[in-house]
């Protein structure tokens, strides 16, 4: 073969390597960066144990019945801070470095509902001017601190444990007297809420009387039917809570479970009742 050929042969055969390589490499799929999965402080209800006041005190988190608690949302762009005093409901956002424990919270707002005490609103003012001064975060086994900047524990938390709509007995706590304002039933009543899944049967007490309803669930919407009663003779003021009870229940649209606690919502947003549950449910 003469040097030409020789030479030719050589050309072309670097020349189809070349698209063939260039062709494999285009072939390749793209490969696009997985998204992060959410840490191990994200998309879990965490419940207040303990919190740090103005003053330096450590204070233990107010009665069970108004438990506090907070939940760091990931899988949004702008991943969202929701929770609640134990008093009222707030909302922001949130920056996390898992790799260094950085944390950053934006507390945005929060309703405005009165407490019912001034320990609970000692816990809501701590919690809500705390959350803006932390910084980092310690997670040792199922619990959870807060720090500042001077590493000093704000919080201690730990995980809330879910509870279903339907396997529970659910207490009364407080529930709207009409005029915006969430007030607890009379001292020594027993107003309660109970959801049977199998039937879709509402039955409980309320205070006086046993009631007992329909109702039906599609996702976080709720509707109750038709309300029917026993007809026991009430005091007047059982039987005034009686009556606002058995509207609100009426009134219902959708609900809200919250580790153990139910709150119940009308159509227009505005919160009708919060049930805990019961002992030994």
């Amino acid at each position: 073969m003469s040097g030409w050929s020789s030479s030719l042969s050589s050309t072309l055969g670097l020349s189809l390597s070349a698209l063939v390589f260039g062709a494999t490499a285009i072939a390749q799929p793209l490969r696009l960066s997985a998204a992060p999965e959410p840490s191990k402080l994200e998309d879990i209800t965490w419940e207040l144990i303990s919190f740090r006041q103005v003053n330096g005190e450590q204070l233990a988190a107010v009665a069970p019945e108004q438990k506090a608690s907070l939940r760091l949302q990931s899988g949004q762009t702008t991943p969202q801070l929701q929770g609640n005093t134990g008093c009222n409901s707030f909302f922001g956002s949130y920056r996390l470095e898992s790799n260094t424990n950085q944390l950053q919270i934006k507390p945005v707002g929060s309703t405005l509902r009165a407490c019912l005490s001034t320990a609970l609103s000692q816990q809501e003012q701590a919690l809500l001017t705390g959350l803006a001064q932390v910084t980092t975060y310690r997670l040792e086994g199922e619990r959870l601190q807060l720090q500042n900047s001077a590493q000093q524990v704000l919080f201690t938390l730990r995980p809330q444990p879910m509870i279903a709509l339907t396997q529970t007995q659910w207490q009364l706590q407080r529930y709207n007297n009409g005029e915006g304002a969430l007030i607890p039933p009379i001292a020594d009543t027993d107003v309660t809420a109970q959801f049977a899944a199998d039937s879709q049967r509402l039955s409980g007490f309320t205070g006086c009387n046993r009631y007992f309803a329909t109702y039906k669930v599609q996702q976080q919407q709720l509707t109750v039917g038709a309300i029917g009663s026993t007809r026991m003779a009430c005091g007047r003021d059982q039987a005034t809570q009686e009556q606002a009870f058995l509207q609100l229940l009426a009134a219902s649209h959708s609900y809200q479970l919250e580790g153990d606690r139910l709150e119940l919502y009308d159509a227009q947003q505005q919160l009708l009742a919060v049930f805990g549950a019961k002992a030994g449910s």
